[in-house]
């Protein structure tokens, strides 16, 4: 439009000047042309030619808008969908995020076949119907995603995979996680996702042999393969107390980390499996073993009720840790027993009595009754049990 008025001021600015100039002296113009005779003046010859050239080409224009018209009303209708369906996208992604799931997924869904990427509409929209406990139409969104953008079957893995762990699907999110990974062995949320469903499913030994692959170290952070490594070492001891066999636990032992060993709760589950495995001589040993390495309560208290052919040598161990490590009570405790078992009377006393004045506990006050019952002191033992359930019935 604007070059239309420039032009219109020009000729405009060409007629004046030539009017001007011509003011004296119109001209004469003549053209002949068979029996056809055109006789005018210059200015006017000027003019209808000026006319002429204006007509055409603003003809040729009009022409060319009227041929384009259709094509241009159906691109711009396109482009007023085009942004409806944006529009409508932004919207269900707003009400996700605000929580209102039932009016997301309608937002969602509405305009979604007019939208350039209605591939997210439809994850999006999967996540919505997950939400208002829709598994059927979830599933039919993803579906749809598989249809129409086949070239993003991982993110729609990756996405039904995270919904099935939230609604606890944990088998089906074991069988996609496991299809995620075919496609990317590497990839550390697959592996995360294959790791718990593993945990929640107790598939303790896949577990284990998830986390045995280099790449599952890379893939998961330090503290969570610890955590799951422990957790797994674990389980698999106790199945394997649970079933009594002594072979299979230190099978299992054997094949954990060293890293994994090093976790207290783990050395304390192995340390019990050995002794109710009646394996009394290696328990010892082991626990031995551990608290040259480090102090532990529990073990402790495992190592007093361990059958040993010389309890004074066991005794002689416990005296030593008791000056290494000074009275703790865990120690004070089972110096006790061991004691009661070696028929160390006084020794036992002194040891129980030394928890019971500084810091009592139920059991200690427990073997002190034991004590008297063998000592023949049936009312100091009802004593002591008396102490040992109040004890025990005070709110921690």
């Amino acid at each position: 439009m604007p070059a239309f008025f420039a032009l219109l001021a020009i000729a405009l600015g060409v007629g004046v000047f030539a009017a001007f100039q011509l003011r004296a002296e119109t001209g004469y113009v003549l053209v002949s042309y068979g029996e056809w005779v055109l006789e005018t003046s210059l200015l006017g010859f000027i003019a209808a030619v000026v006319f002429a050239v204006l007509a055409t080409f603003y003809g040729f224009k009009l022409i060319r808008a009227g041929v384009s018209l259709p094509g241009r009303w159906k691109s711009h209708h396109e482009r007023r969908k085009a942004d409806a369906a944006q529009l409508s996208f932004e919207r269900g992604l707003l009400r996700l995020f605000e929580g209102q799931w039932k009016r997301a997924e309608v937002e969602l869904i509405r305009r979604a076949s007019d939208h350039h990427a209605q591939h997210l509409n439809y994850l999006a929209a999967a996540r919505a119907a997950q939400r208002v406990g829709a598994p059927e139409r979830r599933d039919a969104y993803l579906a749809r995603v598989r249809e129409i953008a086949p070239k993003l079957d991982f993110a729609l893995l990756l996405t039904q995979a995270e919904l099935q762990r939230e609604r606890g699907e944990f088998a089906l999110m074991r069988d996609t996680a496991q299809s995620l990974r075919h496609k990317d062995s590497s990839h550390a949320y697959a592996m995360e996702l294959l790791a718990e469903s593993h945990s929640e499913l107790g598939e303790w030994a896949g577990l284990r042999a998830l986390l045995a692959e280099p790449t599952s170290r890379k893939a998961l952070t330090p503290a969570r393969w610890r955590e799951l490594s422990s957790q797994a070492a674990i389980e698999l001891l106790r199945i394997a107390i649970g079933a009594a066999r002594l072979s299979e636990l230190k099978a299992v032992w054997e094949s954990t980390p060293a890293d994994t060993r090093s976790v207290a709760e783990v050395a304390r589950e192995y340390a019990t499996g050995l002794a109710r495995l009646n394996a009394d001589s290696e328990a010892r040993g082991f626990i031995e073993q551990q608290l040259a390495k480090r102090w532990d309560d529990v073990l402790v208290r495992l190592y007093g009720p361990l059958h040993c052919e010389d309890p004074v040598v066991q005794l002689a161990t416990l005296e030593r840790w008791l000056q290494e490590h000074g009275e703790k009570v865990a120690l004070l405790e089972t110096a006790g027993q061991v004691c009661i078992k070696n028929r160390l009377w006084g020794k036992a006393k002194s040891y129980l009595e030394a928890v019971t004045a500084t810091s009592p506990t139920p059991s200690a006050y427990l073997e002190l009754a034991r004590l008297c019952e063998l000592t023949q002191a049936p009312l100091e033992a009802q004593a002591h049990y008396k102490r040992g359930l109040e004890l025990a019935a005070q709110p921690h």
